[in-house]
């Protein structure tokens, strides 16, 4: 299955692009769908944000549309602030709900668009805490734009008009004083299709009861995600953008996420996801991620079984994307060794990672040779592959038992 998102440029006064709004797609057509406007923002970001590392496409600037309760929840909150401006859609009522919330978020640093602006006496108290207004020039009129921009010269505010269909219409926005521009007579949207993973449907429904205690089971939450590549990986991109460390557990980084945006990050993730079955390869990269995980616990020698989990884990993510495997984990917070495992094998967790292969293709010299490298009987190294299977099949490893990362019984 395959994710689309539209991408069109905004353009400055010299026509060079200075960000792009991002448009929700369910195809390579270019409308939007029929769809609910909360799950498709909720996609949106989850496979713009969470499942690509935005931060070394362009670094430009992104405008997302952001349905009201979307806002009254905060979710933009999970996003990066200077790559993020705030779409407030013209639908949303300009209430004291929807204005604490601007308010809210301009206190964190984020930026507010007003979107398909239409003035009114009860939108001018949001005005000090506005970045950007953006006028549809096929449904307000330039001249109106200018007397508004006239009679609010008092704010900071700079100005988009949207809908440029030709020269002519540039040179009066221009004119008109407009700041920024966007338009076919500059750029159509630009579809982006890239492939997509999913979740187990049993492991979602967990996690939906999970989030909805007053006090989230960290340590639980914590085994449901790391038994699940999708839901680590966006965990792995969000933490990146939060908090730029080397990850080291998925339970550690709960703990730095708190409650609130614990809550947050699952429940945008649970919209988001899609009614279809995982890849074949998402299973057996579960398996492999529990073998590796189990052969450097194991070893007598010091090697990082966490580590060794997620290059199990990752180790077919270019099978699951369609893209360079160093190209997906460039941007993941693991160590060098564990990144030096995934694309050469090489190391200690390298090793450990052909022992799973050989184990894998049934290659008995590989299997004997390696497993002494590991200072491992060739018998245990049958053993930890034949527990590993069975525990990856949906009965065995959603059990309450405490199979995770952060402290196998096993």
């Amino acid at each position: 299955m395959y994710s689309y998102i539209a991408r069109q440029p905004i353009v400055d006064l010299d026509s060079s692009i200075v960000a792009y709004e991002l448009l929700f797609r369910e195809s390579l057509v270019n409308t939007f769908p029929q769809m609910d406007p909360d799950k498709a923002t909720s996609r949106l970001l989850i496979e713009h944000f969470f499942l690509t590392n935005v931060k070394d496409i362009d670094r430009q600037i992104f405008l997302v549309n952001f349905p009201y309760q979307s806002l009254i929840e905060q979710m933009p909150t999970l996003f990066p602030s200077e790559l993020l401006m705030i779409e407030v859609l013209e639908d949303c009522p300009p209430n004291d709900e929807l204005f604490d919330a601007i308010q809210s978020l301009h206190s964190k640093g984020y930026r507010i668009v007003l979107d398909d602006f239409v003035p009114s006496d009860k939108w001018q108290r949001f005005l000090p805490f506005i970045t950007l207004i953006k006028f549809d020039i096929r449904q307000f009129s330039i001249a109106e734009a200018q007397v508004f921009m006239h009679q609010n010269k008092a704010f900071k505010l700079k100005y988009l008009a949207e809908k440029i269909e030709d020269d002519s219409e540039f040179q009066a926005c221009i004119q008109a004083g407009f700041h920024y521009f966007q338009g076919y007579h500059f750029h159509r949207p630009e579809i982006i299709r890239k492939r997509r993973i999913e979740s187990a449907s049993f492991m979602i429904e967990e996690l939906k009861q999970a989030v909805q205690q007053d006090i989230i089971d960290c340590d639980y939450v914590a085994h449901l995600i790391e038994n699940d590549i999708t839901m680590t990986y966006k965990l792995m991109h969000f933490m990146t953008a939060h908090h730029p460390s080397t990850f080291v557990s998925v339970q550690q980084s709960l703990q730095l996420l708190g409650n609130e945006n614990i809550k947050l990050f699952i429940s945008l993730s649970i919209i988001a996801e899609h009614d279809s079955v995982p890849s074949p390869y998402y299973q057996s990269s579960m398996q492999r991620a529990q073998c590796c995980f189990q052969l450097a616990k194991l070893s007598p020698l010091e090697i990082d079984a966490d580590q060794a989990y997620f290059i199990g884990m990752f180790s077919q993510l270019d099978k699951l994307f369609e893209q360079p495997l160093a190209d997906l984990i460039q941007s993941l917070p693991l160590t060098s060794a564990a990144k030096l495992a995934l694309t050469q094998q090489q190391g200690i967790l390298g090793d450990i990672l052909k022992l799973a292969l050989a184990l894998e293709n049934n290659q008995a010299d590989n299997i004997v040779n390696l497993s002494a490298t590991l200072s491992l009987e060739t018998h245990q190294a049958l053993q930890v592959f034949a527990q590993a299977n069975d525990w990856s099949t949906p009965e065995f490893r959603y059990l309450d038992i405490d199979t995770s990362v952060s402290g196998l019984k096993q």
